[in-house]
C-alpha cells in the first residue's frame, strides 16, 4: 500500500478514536464511583495506550516520511502531529497521572476541556490529509 493511503487510514482512525474519547470516554469518568475509579482509570489508560500509541507512532513516522518526500505539501500535517504530541505529553498525560491518585472532578473536567485541543487538531489533520490524498490521485 502507498504511504499516502496508509496515512489517510491512520488519520481517520485517530479522528474516530479521539471523538469517542472526547464525547464518550472522558465524560464517563464522572460516572465511576470513587471506590472503583482507580481500577477503572488504570484499565482505561492501559487499554487505550495499546490502541493509541501504535497509531500515533505510525502517524508520526508516516508524516516524517511524507514530509521528506514532499516537504511543502506535508509540512502542515507534520506540524499538526507535533502539536498533538505536545498536547498529549505536556497536558493530557500529566492529568492522567494525577487521576492515577484518585477521582478528582476538577481534573476530569480539565481533561475533557484540554482534550479539545487534540480533537480539533486531529480533525483538521484528517480533513487536510484527505484533501492532499484526493487532490494527488486525480
Amino acid at each position: 500500500m502507498e504511504a499516502t493511503f496508509i496515512n489517510l487510514l491512520v488519520s481517520w482512525a485517530l479522528f474516530g478514536l479521539i471523538w469517542v474519547v472526547q464525547l464518550v470516554l472522558y465524560p464517563a469518568f464522572e460516572f465511576v464511583d470513587n471506590q472503583n475509579f482507580l481500577a477503572f482509570h488504570q484499565h482505561h489508560t492501559s487499554a487505550i495506550t495499546l490502541i493509541v500509541m501504535p497509531l500515533m507512532l505510525a502517524e508520526l513516522g508516516l508524516c516524517i516520511y511524507l514530509t521528506k518526500q514532499e516537504y511543502s505539501i506535508y509540512l502542515g500535517p507534520l506540524i499538526l502531529v507535533g502539536l498533538i504530541w505536545l498536547s498529549t505529553f505536556l497536558i493530557q498525560v500529566p492529568i492522567h497521572n494525577a487521576l492515577g491518585n484518585g477521582k478528582d472532578s476538577f481534573l476530569i473536567q480539565k481533561l475533557v476541556n484540554t482534550n479539545w485541543i487534540r480533537t480539533i487538531l486531529w480533525t483538521i489533520k484528517a480533513i487536510w490529509v484527505s484533501y492532499l490524498f484526493y487532490s494527488n490521485t486525480r
